[in-house]
C-alpha cells in the first residue's frame, strides 16, 4: 500500500522534473528584490482603484462602466477564515461552483450557463486553462492574492481562447506601504492545518511581496483521503524613471491529493493519488512614449505537471483495470505587445498583438487482468492574434468600449470574434449598460489529436458563442444600492464524442451540439448602519440543448429541451457583516443553490437524475487582540457547512460537512 509519505509521493516536496526547487527559490528571490510597477496609472490616467483593469486591459476609468464586474479584496476574504479561491467566488451571481467531494477533489467553475471550460482563469496576466479550456480550481489558493477581479460576458477579443463566459484574474499583493510581516497558524477539523508567513513593502516607486504558505487535511473519507498543498509567490514592482515601469510576479504550487473513490463514487481504492506542480512566472513592461502613447509589453510562462498514481490495493487485486498510472507537461508560453493611444481627452485606441505556444506531453501505463499497456501523447499549438479596442466617453454621461479580435492557429486555421458595449448615466443615482460580443473556445489536445483506442480530429473548429446583455444599477438611497443584469447567449459547434463513429477510420469527436442560456442577475447592497453591511444576490439561469449530436438518449449529456448538467436554475447568497471594535468583524453567510440536473454514471446506460437543493451556512469572526494598528494581532474562527448540510455537487460524491477553524494571524 502506498501511504501519503511513500517515495512517489515525496516528489511532492523536491519535484525531478522543472520547474526543479532551485529554479522556483531564485526565481521567488529575483521577484523579491527586483522592484517594479504593476499596472502603473501613467501619464494623464485615473488610479488603479477606480477601474478594473481586466475588463478592458487598460487603467482608465471612464465615465460609465460598461461590464458586469466583482472585485473580492484578498485581505477581506483572508479575513472571513477563507483559504481558497473556490469558496470566495461561491457568492458571486451567475456562479455555480461544483466539487466532485471532499477537500481537494476536481472543483469546476460554470458561469451563466456555459461549460466548464467556458472560463478563463488568470494570476497576474498567465492563463492557468489547459489547452482546450479545463481549469481545476481546487488548489488555487488565497495565499498573498491582493484581489480578485471577475468579468462576466464574453471576453475573447481582448484574451482568446476560453473566455466565453467570463474571465478571474487574480493579482498577487504588490507591496506599497512600509515593510512589514504577516503570518497565520491554525488548526481545525479532521487534522486540517494552515500556516503562512509573508513580507512585503513599498511605496510608489517600488515595491515588493513574498509569501509562503501550506494547508493540509486528512480529510473526512474513511481511509485515503489526505489533501496537502504549498505555495510560493512573490511579485514586485519598479520605476525606473517617470515614462517607464516594470512588474514581476511569480507563482509556484505543489500539491497532493488521495482519493478513495471510484467512477461511481464507491469508496474502494487504498493509494489512488492524484499529484501536481505549477509554475507561473509573468513581466509586464509598460512605456509611455508620449503623454498621448503608451506601449505595453507582457510576458507569461505556465508550466504544469499532473501526474497520477493507482498501484495495487494489495496482492489480490489482479481483476479488471487495476493499476493506472500517468505523468505529463503542459506548457505555455505567451507574448503579447499593445500600444495604447490616447486620441482625445476621453478616448484611447488600444491595438495588439499576441504569439503564443502550447505544448503537451503525456505518457501513462495501466495494468489490467488482459495485460499490460501503454501510451504516449504529444502535440504542440501555435497561436498568432492580433487585437484593437476603442473605448471612451461620448459624453459625460455615455461611455463604450468596442473591440475585435483575429486569432491565427495552427490547428484550426483563423477566427474571429467582436465586442461592443455602451453604458448611460441617467442621473447620479442610477446607470444602464448594454454589450453585445462573442467568443470562442479552441478545442483541447485530446480532442484534436488523440491516437489509438481513441481517434482525434484535426479537423475540429472552435466552439463558439454569441451573446447579449442589459443592466441596470441604482443607488436607491444613500445606504442601498442595487444592480440587475439580463443576458442571453447561444453556444454552437459544440465537441462531443461517439463511440460509434461513421466509419472504421473516421474521428471520435465532432463539433455536432449546441445549447442556449438565458438569464437574470440581482444584486443589492445595504449599509444597515455605521457597522453593518448586507450583500445579497440572486440568479437564475435557464439552459436548454438545442441540438444533441451523436448520443440522443435520455441519459447523454445532451438532450434536446432539457436543461444542461450540474447548473442550477435558482441560486441565492447573502453575506451579513458586523465591524467590532477595534477592528474585528463577525461575518454570516448564506447560499441556496436550487436543484440541478445530472447524470448517473454507475449505471450504463447513465440515468438522467436531479440534485435536491440544499441551503449552506457559514459563519466567521475576527476578533482583536493584541497588537498594533501597523501590525494587528486577532484571532480568526470560521464554521463551514455550520448546519451540517449533506449535499452533492456531484452524484454519488458527497460534498464536506460541517469543518471548524481556528487561528491566529498576525499583520494584514
Amino acid at each position: 500500500m502506498t501511504s501519503f509519505h511513500s517515495p512517489i509521493l515525496s516528489r511532492f516536496y523536491m519535484p525531478r522534473r522543472f520547474p526543479n526547487s532551485w529554479t522556483v527559490w531564485c526565481a521567488m528571490a529575483i521577484v523579491s528584490g527586483s522592484p517594479c510597477v504593476a499596472y502603473t496609472q501613467g501619464l494623464g490616467r485615473d488610479t488603479l482603484a477606480a477601474v478594473v483593469v481586466t475588463a478592458t486591459r487598460e487603467a482608465v476609468a471612464t465615465a460609465v462602466p460598461t461590464a458586469a464586474v466583482t472585485v473580492l479584496s484578498g485581505e477581506q476574504l483572508r479575513g472571513r477564515g477563507l483559504s481558497s479561491v473556490a469558496d470566495a467566488l461561491r457568492l458571486v451571481p451567475g456562479v455555480s461552483v461544483v466539487n466532485a467531494g471532499s477537500v481537494g477533489a476536481q472543483t469546476s467553475l460554470f458561469v451563466r450557463g456555459g461549460n466548464s471550460n467556458y472560463v478563463r482563469v488568470l494570476v497576474d496576466g498567465v492563463p492557468l486553462n489547459d489547452a482546450g479550456g479545463a481549469v481545476d480550481l481546487s488548489t488555487l489558493s488565497l495565499e498573498n492574492i491582493e484581489r480578485i477581479e471577475f468579468v462576466r460576458g464574453p471576453s475573447s477579443v481582448l484574451y482568446g481562447s476560453d473566455a466565453v463566459t467570463g474571465v478571474v484574474q487574480l493579482f498577487t499583493r504588490r507591496g506599497t506601504q512600509p515593510v512589514a510581516w504577516n503570518a497565520l497558524v491554525g488548526t481545525g477539523s479532521h487534522g486540517a492545518r494552515r500556516s503562512e508567513l509573508g513580507l512585503s513593502g513599498g511605496g510608489v516607486g517600488a515595491g515588493f511581496s513574498l509569501s509562503g504558505g501550506r494547508q493540509s487535511t486528512n480529510g473526512e473519507l474513511a481511509f485515503n483521503n489526505r489533501f496537502a498543498s504549498d505555495v510560493l509567490s512573490g511579485a514586485a514592482h519598479w520605476t525606473p524613471e517617470l515614462s517607464t515601469s516594470i512588474a514581476l510576479a511569480a507563482r509556484w504550487s505543489g500539491s497532493a491529493f488521495q482519493y478513495p473513490t471510484d467512477f461511481a463514487g464507491a469508496i474502494v481504492d487504498h493509494n489512488a493519488e492524484q499529484i501536481e506542480h505549477r509554475f507561473v512566472v509573468s513581466a509586464d513592461i509598460e512605456h509611455h512614449v508620449s503623454d498621448a502613447i503608451t506601449g505595453h509589453l507582457l510576458l507569461t510562462s505556465n508550466e504544469y505537471l499532473p501526474r497520477s498514481n493507482d498501484a495495487k490495493d494489495n496482492a489480490a487485486d489482479t481483476l479488471g483495470f487495476y493499476a493506472y498510472f500517468s505523468r505529463s507537461v503542459r506548457t505555455r508560453r505567451a507574448a503579447e505587445l499593445r500600444v495604447s493611444a490616447k486620441l482625445s481627452a476621453s478616448t484611447w485606441l488600444t491595438i495588439g498583438g499576441e504569439v503564443a505556444r502550447d505544448r503537451e506531453r503525456t505518457t501513462s501505463h495501466s495494468q489490467s487482468q488482459y495485460g499490460p499497456s501503454s501510451d504516449a501523447f504529444e502535440a504542440s499549438r501555435h497561436t498568432a492574434a492580433l487585437f484593437a479596442q476603442l473605448l471612451g466617453n461620448a459624453s459625460p454621461a455615455v461611455s463604450y468600449v468596442g473591440g475585435v479580435r483575429l486569432d491565427r492557429n495552427s490547428a484550426f486555421g483563423t477566427f474571429g470574434t467582436a465586442r461592443g458595449g455602451v453604458a448611460w448615466k441617467g442621473s447620479e443615482h442610477w446607470r444602464a449598460r448594454a454589450s453585445l460580443g462573442s467568443a470562442f473556445k479552441a478545442p483541447s489536445y485530446y480532442e484534436n489529436f488523440a491516437v489509438g483506442y481513441v481517434k482525434g480530429n484535426p479537423a475540429l473548429r472552435p466552439e463558439r458563442a454569441q451573446s447579449a446583455e442589459v443592466g441596470v444599477d441604482a443607488d436607491l438611497s444613500t445606504v442601498l444600492a442595487v444592480k440587475a443584469t439580463a443576458y442571453t447567449q447561444q453556444f454552437r459547434d459544440v465537441i462531443q464524442y461517439t463511440g460509434a463513429p461513421p466509419s472504421p477510420s473516421a474521428p471520435n469527436y465532432f463539433n455536432v451540439a449546441a445549447a442556449d442560456a438565458r438569464g437574470v442577475e440581482l444584486e443589492a447592497d445595504w449599509r444597515a448602519d455605521a457597522v453593518t453591511t448586507v450583500r445579497a444576490s440572486y440568479a437564475y439561469t435557464a439552459t436548454r440543448t438545442t441540438r444533441a449530436g451523436y448520443d440522443a438518449s435520455a441519459g447523454a449529456n445532451y438532450v434536446v429541451g432539457e436543461r444542461l448538467l450540474r447548473r442550477p436554475p435558482h441560486a441565492f447568497s447573502l453575506m451579513i457583516t458586523q465591524k467590532m471594535t477595534g477592528g474585528g468583524s463577525f461575518d454570516l453567510g448564506v447560499t441556496r443553490v436550487g436543484e440541478r440536473s445530472d447524470r448517473d454514471y454507475a449505471v450504463y446506460p447513465a440515468a438522467p437524475v436531479v440534485l435536491p437543493g440544499y441551503t449552506k451556512l457559514d459563519v466567521s469572526t475576527t476578533i482583536p487582540l493584541e497588537g498594533t494598528v501597523e501590525a494587528p494581532v486577532s484571532l480568526v474562527l470560521r464554521v463551514n457547512n455550520a448546519l451540517d448540510a449533506k449535499y452533492q455537487d456531484v452524484l454519488h460524491f458527497d460534498s464536506p460537512r460541517r469543518t471548524l477553524f481556528a487561528g491566529v494571524r498576525w499583520g494584514r
